[in-house]
């Protein structure tokens, strides 16, 4: 009885390991070196040369650094949607993939 209970433990609790890094993968995403952050901040506008429609959401930390502000738009089991804003800038995200960005003007602005 013992045994069993101890394997049921064991499975509760990977089944819950499973679910929350399910849940929290952006934990998991390779972070952004402190020197894109600093530079890019400093930047103002996006260099549109260093970022692609297909790329992935690491990719774009990667050329930009983190976002000043990151709303999920719409977030279902078959579909995220994010958009990220970088000064004066809007970058759409569908499912972890870069989809398309625009300029914001000053009433987009939140």
């Amino acid at each position: 009885m013992k045994k069993f209970v101890l394997a049921f433990l064991i499975f509760l609790g990977a089944i819950f390991g499973w679910w929350m890094a399910r849940e929290n993968r952006k934990l998991f995403e390779p972070p952004v070196p402190v020197e894109h952050r600093e530079e890019d901040t400093q930047q103002g506008a996006i260099d549109t040369s260093r970022i692609a429609i297909g790329m992935e959401i690491w990719q774009v930390k990667q050329a930009l650094g983190a976002p000043e502000q990151r709303d999920v738009v719409v977030a279902t089991k078959e579909m995220k949607k994010e958009q990220w804003i970088y000064g004066n800038q809007c970058l759409y995200f569908t499912n972890g993939v870069l989809t398309s960005w625009q300029e914001l003007t000053t009433n987009d602005k939140r």
